[in-house]
């Protein structure tokens, strides 16, 4: 326990001056965040780069105990040398992939490369979920399996701080208690190496927090934010004892309560509005405690609390009774639920609604494939405009339109021919004249560069939103109803010819 200790202390001192170098060579050369009055909330611009600092400090004790001091726990480093190795590694590629973002922006796309080649390189070095915690029975082995969810379970802790990361001292500061929840279970269970590297990660975050919390003077940045998840979930399953307790999975899940919950609602709120995932919003838990009015600092001491309950939860269920999982569990999701309904920003009748409309929504377009489908097929044995006209219509029903008009220009005569379709009862002119809120398209309707008319086709606002496939099947229709009258129009040239 005393070189646990010591780790800390170690980690600490050097967090702390690695934070004060990281920070003076982040404003030398510019790195630094700039405020954009959305989610950017600070006054000016601060240094990033803060996960380099935690990085440094995390590593000071466990490289001092590797080379220069043995002991019975420095011992336990070298039993495990490819796990040390993949850890260290795997951290610093997420470290890179940070960095690299927070000095030049990358793309989604190579963010979620690097995090995960870091968690292959984890799973490697044997930081996997190979059993799934059943509360009310035997785990479960995963099997072939295990990779999937190894690789799920970084990636969603990574990307979970690093969405936390919204308030001066939010990110590390849950990170911090998630590592001491996680150094008491691990002391409990009696796991001491697990308890060394937690000791030297919480050393590491708080003498990098001393300067992050408000008014912070660095930040993680997004190579602080997905190395602290890294490690808290590399950490995590090194320290889980699936062989002595069927809920030591659900420890660090719960440990990690606040920036999971606070990432579940954010992909649910953004899918119900039909908004990309990674699209930015100010309604992370942080932006609605300050729409609240409460201020920067009453803010993240609230999500401090309840990291502590949070914590508090998960060391019960190191007890490993039946009812006292039951009891934590049931509380833990009466608490869910509340929240829910005051920082989701939706309620569960919306989610419903949104998943019946989804399913109602790809009904319809089949539907309507379908339907324009079986129209091409009469347009092809038609032998008047007439008749190509119905089945253009024919077509048209399975797109909630409310209405066409066709002009159609024929040779030698002044004025061009009309033709006009309406869905219903309803009256085309109605549309055209009296109605200002019409959805309206005008297209011409023309083959090999023959110019046969003109098409328009619109719906009423107030009759709901158009089928998202709409365009597109009009000009299905479209063209295929110029082909045929360009081959009406030879067929009548020969005709006349003889």
């Amino acid at each position: 326990m005393t070189t646990c200790l010591v780790a800390f202390a170690l980690a600490f001192v050097a967090g702390l001056i690695a934070t004060l170098a990281i920070r003076a060579a982040a404003k030398r050369l510019k790195i630094v965040d700039k405020p954009d009055e959305f989610r950017k909330i600070h006054q000016r611009d601060v240094p990033l780069l803060g996960g380099i600092a935690v990085y440094i400090g995390f590593a000071a004790p466990i490289v001092a105990l590797w080379f220069l001091y043995r002991n019975s726990v420095s011992d336990l480093l070298h039993e495990r040398p490819l796990a040390v190795v993949s850890l260290m590694g795997g951290a610093a590629v997420v470290l890179i992939t940070g960095v690299m973002d927070d000095v030049r922006r990358l793309r989604a796309r190579w963010k979620l490369l690097g995090q995960a080649v870091a968690a292959s390189v984890a799973f490697a070095g044997g930081y996997s979920i190979s059993v799934v915690s059943n509360p009310f029975g035997e785990p479960v082995s995963l099997g072939p399996f295990s990779l999937p969810v190894t690789l799920f379970w970084f990636l969603g802790c990574m990307n979970a701080v690093n969405l936390l990361d919204g308030l001066d001292g939010l990110a590390a500061g849950v990170c911090l208690f998630a590592s001491v929840t996680l150094l008491l279970v691990s002391l409990l269970f009696g796991q001491v190496l697990s308890v060394l590297l937690m000791a030297c990660l919480s050393g590491a975050i708080l003498g990098f927090l001393l300067f992050n919390f408000h008014p912070a003077s660095i930040f993680l940045g997004d190579s602080g934010s997905m190395a602290l998840g890294f490690l808290i979930a590399a950490l995590s399953l090194l320290g889980a004892r699936k062989t002595e307790t069927a809920v030591a999975l659900l420890i660090p899940f719960i440990a990690l309560g606040l920036p999971i919950f606070d990432t579940v609602l954010a992909i649910l709120r953004r899918w119900q509005r039909k908004l990309p995932i990674s699209a930015a919003d100010r309604e992370h838990v942080h932006h609605v405690l300050l729409a609240m009015g409460l201020n920067h600092r009453q803010a993240v001491l609230i999500l401090y609390m309840t990291c502590v309950v949070l914590g508090g939860a998960a060391l019960l269920l190191t007890a490993g009774r039946d009812e006292v999982t039951l009891l934590v569990l049931g509380s833990l999701g009466i608490l869910a639920f509340v929240c829910v309904r005051i920082f989701g920003g939706m309620r569960f009748l919306d989610l419903w609604g949104r998943l019946s409309s989804g399913f109602a929504e790809r009904h319809r377009t089949a539907e309507a494939k379908v339907s324009v489908e079986k129209a091409v097929a009469r347009m092809r044995s038609v032998k008047d405009t007439s008749a190509l006209w119905q089945a253009f219509c024919e077509g048209l029903k399975s797109l909630d339109l409310d209405f066409a008009v066709l002009q159609l220009y024929t040779a030698g005569e002044p004025t061009p021919q009309v033709f006009t379709w309406a869905a219903g009862q309803k009256q085309v002119t109605k549309y055209q004249q009296t109605e200002p809120e019409n959805w309206s398209a005008r297209l011409r309707l023309q083959a090999n560069g023959h110019m046969f008319g003109r098409l328009e086709l619109g719906k009423s606002v107030d009759d709901g939103p158009m089928l998202a496939d709409a365009p597109e099947l009009v000009d299905r229709l479209r063209s295929e109803m110029a082909t045929h009258m360009e081959r009406l129009a030879a067929k009548n040239l020969e005709a006349r010819a003889a």
